[in-house]
């Protein structure tokens, strides 16, 4: 019991805060990342869907808007860094990363979630001997006594 409550208090500490102050703030932060999103939305659809008028300086002579991305790292940036740039850029380069972020947040609040849960059950079972502790020693004293 007592080694039992020293790897618990040791190595079963729940972080204080893992990535939220409160549960009310998520709903603010989630609201503030869909309008994000949402307002962002358009701006994106027209930059690679939508063809360029003739006279849009940086973008004129192109089929897209997005291609002038391409022609810069091209001729602007050392071939090196637009290698790097380019593989960074990868799609499944980045889904890839963002469902390992999600992943990761996952597990550290279902780890949090078992370590609070194992902290409770440990401090049920500390009361618990206290009581047994307080009984055997009332036991005692009336069996001195009596």
């Amino acid at each position: 019991m007592y080694f039992q409550c020293w790897a618990v208090m040791c190595c079963n500490v729940p972080e204080a805060r893992v990535f939220k102050a409160s549960k009310s703030n998520n709903f603010y932060l989630a609201m503030l990342l869909l309008i994000l999103f949402l307002s962002t939305m358009p701006v994106l659809y027209m930059i690679v869907s939508f063809p360029p008028s003739f006279d849009c300086g940086p973008f004129s002579g192109k089929n897209r808007m997005f291609e002038v991305i391409g022609e810069t790292l091209e001729h602007d940036f050392p071939s090196w860094l637009a290698k790097i740039l380019r593989q960074l850029s990868n799609p499944g380069l980045v889904i890839a990363i963002i469902l390992i972020m999600v992943l990761t947040i996952y597990y550290l609040n279902a780890a949090s979630k078992v370590q609070k849960l194992g902290n409770l059950e440990l401090k049920k079972k500390m009361k618990m001997q206290a009581e047994e502790n307080k009984m055997r020693n009332k036991k005692m004293a009336a069996a001195r006594a009596g």
